[in-house]
């Protein structure tokens, strides 16, 4: 399927973009649904391989979701790789700094399997929203929280 994006520009710098998406306990603070994110591996979250596990609410319904870092290059890129049902994933952030802003692109990239493959316009729809939202969600975290 094809990958899925959107950008934002952020009043905080690259940096502590970065610090902020590092730390799992901050994903609930920004990406919609998402209840609870840890780390399930030793060492840090910042090394690809490194794994978590995330419970997000989806459709009233709350799902385990597993993650791999599939990227890891500080202040720049991380990626990961998950899995929902029958969507399996792999989505993003890309960090390009602005000055004493950034612009923090997310894409997403969904793989759909069995039945899943009928509702493709939907998942594609999903998809685009889930992007935004989570840039807004990161937005607001980080600009209006006070987050150091």
């Amino acid at each position: 399927m094809d990958k899925l994006e959107a950008s934002m520009l952020i009043d905080r710098s690259a940096e502590d973009i970065f610090a902020f998406l590092s730390v799992p306990e901050n994903h609930p603070k920004f990406v919609p649904g998402m209840l609870e994110f840890r780390k399930t591996s030793p060492g840090p979250l910042g090394q690809v391989g490194a794994t978590a596990r995330g419970l997000r609410r989806f459709f009233g319904l709350k799902m385990e979701l597993p993650y791999e870092i599939t990227e890891y290059e500080q202040n720049i890129r991380l990626g990961m790789k998950g899995a929902m049902g029958p969507i399996t994933f792999e989505d993003g952030y890309i960090l390009d700094p602005r000055g004493a802003s950034t612009l923090v692109s997310f894409w997403l990239r969904p793989t759909l399997s069995g039945l899943a493959k009928l509702v493709r316009p939907i998942v594609v729809q999903m998809g685009k929203a889930h992007a935004v939202e989570t840039l807004d969600g990161l937005k607001k975290a980080l600009e209006t929280s006070g987050w150091q």
